[in-house]
């Protein structure tokens, strides 16, 4: 093709053709940007398209993770709302209003069992640490991906302060109780093949109800399952919108 126009522009110039020669030179410089411009703007489609591609792969591994993280969640909400309402429970027969017919076995477990948020954050954590969130055109969405971690790392240390009631609650009715009965208790009412005895020894966890150390330790538990709480729903909701957004841009 260059020779063919070479040949032209030679032909006009031994035939003294001038004005057509310098007519046709900018012609063949208007092909060649309209060419070069046409190129460019396939390159920048192919681009744009290959980028598009890359988004639309990370949202949708982005929303396998987070409704993971969705129904993690909600399970570990109605745990610890399960915990509280156990532990108040154990609370309203403390001291003088112990009664014969409450039994303390069926509801420890529950006070020491909170439950820690383990969040599926891989594919988010590859985003962030390859600097590839940009690649997500929603300014809002990527603002709230931002935010998961310093939220994630809020609750750890709410589940931390909790861990701790817990595990002094745990050493007091392991010197002042029997977790064997408790278990006793547990196992007999599940399906469980494990059939625990009952403890050896002549003990009753609900003398416990007596102590007032006992129940400033259960208490505590319930302030802290409450905050963990709090923390919980605040997550949920922030995954919640994370999902909203995610699927808005899938949609489009």
């Amino acid at each position: 093709m260059i020779k063919f126009f070479r040949k032209i522009r030679q032909n006009l110039l031994s035939e003294g053709k001038t004005g057509k020669y310098f007519k046709y030179a900018i012609g063949e410089i208007i092909l060649v940007v309209i060419g070069i411009l046409i190129a460019l703007q396939i390159n920048n489609w192919n681009d744009n398209n290959k980028k598009n591609e890359l988004e639309q792969e990370a949202l949708y591994n982005l929303k396998v993770d987070f409704e993971l993280n969705k129904k993690e969640l909600e399970n570990i909400i109605a745990s610890t709302e399960s915990s509280i309402n156990k532990s108040l429970e154990i609370l309203k027969h403390t001291g003088k209003n112990n009664s014969d017919n409450f039994l303390l076995d069926n509801l420890l477990l529950a006070t020491v069992s909170g439950q820690i948020f383990n969040a599926q954050n891989g594919f988010l954590n590859d985003l962030i640490n390859s600097g590839n969130l940009g690649i997500l055109k929603n300014v809002q969405l990527r603002s709230k991906l931002s935010s998961w971690a310093p939220n994630l790392d809020k609750l750890a240390r709410k589940e931390a302060y909790l861990e701790g009631s817990e595990s002094e609650l745990i050493r007091y009715v392991t010197k002042n109780g029997s977790w064997l009965n408790v278990d006793n208790y547990i196992f007999s009412k599940s399906k469980s093949d494990l059939k625990i005895p009952k403890s050896g020894f002549d003990v009753s966890n609900n003398d416990m109800l007596s102590s007032l150390e006992f129940e400033n330790l259960v208490e505590n538990c319930v302030i802290y399952h409450n905050i963990n709480l709090r923390y919980q729903k605040e997550i949920l909701k922030l995954s919640n919108e994370i999902l909203e957004l995610i699927q808005s841009e899938i949609d489009e």
